[in-house]
């Protein structure tokens, strides 16, 4: 599956096809104004974050039925080698049986009879062999009667697992399906809001132009009017200088307009300084809390990212963060060593209970705990605590970042996982 680095900060849209699925028509080529398209923007952007979420849950179940898929298939090739074994200690069994019973009925019967009778002694010590010699054989068969009902317990687990499997690859695949079909979406809705958001650029670009050559013909006109007044030098200096204010103060208005501009990416900016405030307080939250040697190398891992865009399925690291991307699993699967694609929330969180760590208390939480958060649906989120109510985590629109633990909203728990 594609995976694509978003920023909805700095983006330059969506496509026929995702423009009609949100209800969104095709933006006019011609007159729409900037706070028209802005307007259009905050809204593709909210629809964006909207499919990006739900692409990034298709991708977690995903995940889920193929861990699921792959425990069926290991389950199954535990009790191979389980048929397998008992197939040799049957064989084993028929052979020593086999050995008995052609020892003691080799000759019809009556040779073995002989033999006893001769080998035996006495009378007594006749009895006691043939006793056991029955003993020995009825034995042989019983085990060998326990060894075949294992075996076709064995037979019977394999054929539900080889059904479940089956049931579970069809799963898979159903599921692989949505996902790609939630990706695109994604995708399309991401190239609509590119365009949108290119169009915006332009449209303040070229409203900036009209109001500076406005404010151009507006002086000349002024300036053209003052020769035609032939007033005193005097005069002439006094009306030159109320244009050249009324200039600047134009000129002054038209920099305002793109001052807004630049504030929105100020704005931008600051967040960006509250991600690094937040890479502070997370210091703080290690070397209040003792942290393992575990959850520190955890911590730095993820702290390597901060910056990475985001991704709504596993991770890709290229070494730089400014071409590599993130799903909030993902930046737990990184930090932990693991492959793209381990876990999903649901997952994590399944093994941090498994622990013995769970906790709903976020007073409780230590430093490099798993933090959980129901979205669309019950755990939908996850994300690394660092301490002081603050965790690394990656989100649509801004990537992997440090954020409060208020920003997403619905806090479900945590714990250790290492």
């Amino acid at each position: 599956m594609a995976h694509f680095k978003r920023s909805l900060t700095a983006i330059p849209v969506f496509g026929l096809s995702f423009a009609l699925v949100a209800g969104l028509g095709p933006v006019p080529a011609l007159a729409a104004t900037s706070a028209e398209l802005q307007q259009q923007l905050d809204s593709a952007s909210e629809q964006l974050n909207s499919l990006y979420s739900a692409a990034e849950q298709a991708s977690n179940d995903l995940i889920t039925v193929n861990n699921e898929l792959e425990s069926t298939k290991q389950q199954i090739q535990e009790t191979e080698a389980k048929i397998a074994e008992e197939e040799q200690q049957l064989a084993a069994y028929q052979s020593e049986l086999s050995d008995l019973v052609s020892t003691q009925y080799k000759s019809g019967g009556s040779a073995s009879i002989v033999s006893v009778l001769l080998n035996s002694g006495s009378f007594t010590n006749l009895i006691s062999n043939l006793h056991y010699a029955d003993k020995a054989a009825e034995h042989k068969q019983d085990v060998i009667a326990s060894t075949h009902e294992l075996m076709t317990s064995l037979e019977q687990s394999r054929a539900d697992l080889e059904e479940q499997k089956a049931e579970q690859e069809k799963l898979v695949a159903d599921q692989q399906e949505k996902a790609d079909a939630a990706a695109a979406a994604a995708s399309d809705a991401q190239a609509y809001y590119d365009q949108l958001s290119d169009e915006l650029k332009a449209q303040i670009a070229a409203e900036e132009e009209a109001a500076r050559q406005a404010a151009a013909e507006e002086a000349a006109r002024r300036e053209q009017e003052q020769g035609g007044n032939g007033g005193s030098a005097d005069t002439g200096g006094s009306t030159g200088g109320t244009t050249d204010n009324g200039g600047t103060s134009g000129g002054g208005n038209t920099g305002g307009g793109g001052g807004n501009t630049s504030g929105g990416g100020g704005n931008t900016s600051s967040g960006g300084g509250n991600t690094g405030g937040g890479g502070s307080t997370g210091g703080g939250g290690g070397s209040s809390s003792g942290p393992t040697t575990s959850a520190s190398n955890m911590v730095a891992r993820a702290q390597s990212i901060i910056g990475s865009g985001y991704s709504y399925s596993g991770y890709y690291w290229s070494g730089s963060t400014s071409t590599s991307w993130f799903t909030c699993s993902g930046v737990v699967d990184y930090a932990l060593g693991l492959s793209s694609h381990s876990n999903s929330p649901e997952s994590l969180m399944a093994k941090v209970k498994a622990r013995g760590t769970w906790t709903t208390s976020v007073s409780e939480l230590k430093y490099g705990d798993l933090v959980f958060f129901t979205t669309s649906r019950y755990c939908g989120h996850v994300g690394i605590y660092i301490g002081g109510g603050e965790m690394i985590d990656s989100i649509p629109g801004s990537g992997v970042g440090y954020r409060t633990l208020s920003y997403i909203g619905g806090f479900i728990g945590g714990g250790s996982i290492v």
